[in-house]
């Protein structure tokens, strides 16, 4: 790995990667389409008030140093940049994770790490039943049950995050969302295929509101299995597509139950998802592999094999992702 030298000429440096090869080895390399990044640049570098004049505004961000071309597939591009046709466009929407619906069925990460536990059936004893009783009051929230298709869930929010400048009204939603086309219709969940066979997304009657009476939260879902079939660039990884209903959370100056009581973001909201998954049948080997077996995690005289994992959760229309780390847990 080295930095190229951007101090003065414009540098323009290409190479094939691991595919690129193969398909040129192959007699069938074509390219058909690129895409741009900014992963280096840091835009607060932008001095407006540098003493040489307008010139010199951003003279330090077009000389940062830039990293040298990969021939890995993964370790080029990790934010894209994206075009948009629309002028209204103020904000674009984020990914986040939602914490404040325990109560209501959402799934709550637990630690400094903030994992989710995903239980599967164990050797000896109920792998679920063991980590509630390990975390004690609550601790059900912390639990998500393989292939359950009806219980826990983790709830995913898509909106715009705003700072309260733009609050989530539904004349804002008309106005930030609907109006610049920023509703998401489905989403893509990557998992690594290696442990997970499929992903459990939003079935139709599927709903997230804050219609019950003076702001209070409404949450049904039942998940239908979507198989993760499709190719990703990360190794090892699969792409399942679910459905995203609409977020229906708003802010009324009427309730006395604000809407960010229950929603992560606090600004005009578009969409949610709610996830759950189905382990693949993994052996004491599969575990000792890629993870750890007969760990006492909770000093309570109970081992478990477990092995981290990563899903990764992106949007299609303006590519925001975000990553979820799971704990696949199994009691021995």
């Amino acid at each position: 790995m080295a930095f190229l030298d951007n101090s003065g000429d414009i540098i323009l440096d290409a190479v094939l990667t691991e595919t690129g090869r193969k398909r040129l080895a192959a007699g069938n390399f074509n390219i058909s389409k690129f895409a741009l990044g900014d992963d280096e640049i840091r835009y607060d570098l932008y001095d407006k008030n540098h003493p040489s004049g307008s010139a010199y505004f951003d003279l330090e961000i077009l000389q940062t140093p830039i990293l040298e071309a990969f021939t890995q597939i993964n370790a080029n591009i990790n934010y894209g940049l994206l075009s948009f046709s629309s002028q209204r466009l103020l904000y674009l929407p984020s990914l986040v994770v939602n914490k404040k619906l325990g109560d209501f069925g959402g799934a709550v990460p637990r630690g400094a790490d903030n994992l989710f536990y995903l239980a599967v059936s164990g050797q000896s004893g109920d792998t679920a039943a063991s980590l509630v009783s390990a975390f004690g009051q609550g601790g059900d929230r912390y639990v998500l049950r393989n292939n359950n298709r009806t219980d826990r869930a983790i709830i995913l929010e898509y909106g715009l995050e705003t700072a309260g400048d733009i609050v989530g009204t539904k004349e804002n939603v008309n106005s930030f969302i609907s109006a610049t086309s920023l509703y998401e219709s489905n989403m893509s969940i990557s998992v690594d295929r290696r442990f997970i066979g499929a992903v459990l997304g939003p079935a139709p009657g599927t709903y997230l509101n804050n219609s019950g009476g003076d702001g209070a939260v409404q949450l049904a879902k039942t998940l239908n299995a979507s198989s993760a079939t499709g190719r990703d660039y990360i190794r090892n990884h699969r792409i399942a597509t679910v459905k995203s209903p609409r977020n229906n959370i708003v802010f009324r100056t009427e309730d006395t139950t604000v809407d960010t009581t229950y929603s992560e973001i606090n600004g005009p909201r578009a969409n949610f998802v709610a996830l759950n998954f189905s382990v693949r049948q993994l052996s004491t080997d599969d575990y000792a592999r890629h993870g750890f077996t007969g760990q006492n995690l909770f000093s309570d005289g109970k081992t478990y094999n477990y092995i981290d994992t990563e899903v990764y959760v992106s949007t299609h229309s303006v590519g925001a992702t975000i990553v979820v780390p799971i704990r696949i847990i199994q009691q021995v």
